[in-house]
């Protein structure tokens, strides 16, 4: 009967919940901004100009900073991080794609 009461109480150990850190959820929104200016500026061809340097120059520095904060903490979850990181390779490669269309199909002499 003791060796069946171990065995349960060791099954029954809990493990700790590890929670998402605050720099890696603050990295998330500014990326997910950026990526909301940008199919915003794409949509509109351009005409909200204004706001260019703050949603494609502060955010995602911003962003980026907080997520390499968000990478030295230890014992948290680090999923909004690698998601954050994942959209702004996400958005730089599409600014790259679009950038490549852009002079292919309109040459500039």
């Amino acid at each position: 009967m003791e060796l069946v009461s171990l065995f349960h109480r060791k099954e029954k150990k809990k493990r700790l919940k590890l929670r998402e850190t605050k720099f890696g959820i603050a990295s998330f929104i500014c990326a997910l901004l950026t990526l909301a200016y940008l199919n915003i500026f794409l949509l509109t061809f351009g005409e909200v100009a204004g706001l260019t340097n703050i949603f494609f120059g502060v955010l995602p520095f911003l962003g980026t900073l907080f997520g390499l904060i968000s990478l030295t903490r230890i014992n948290f979850k680090k999923t909004f991080t690698l998601l954050a990181f994942s959209i702004y390779v996400f958005t730089a490669f599409c600014i790259v794609i679009v950038g490549f269309f852009e002079l292919s199909i309109y040459p500039k002499p």
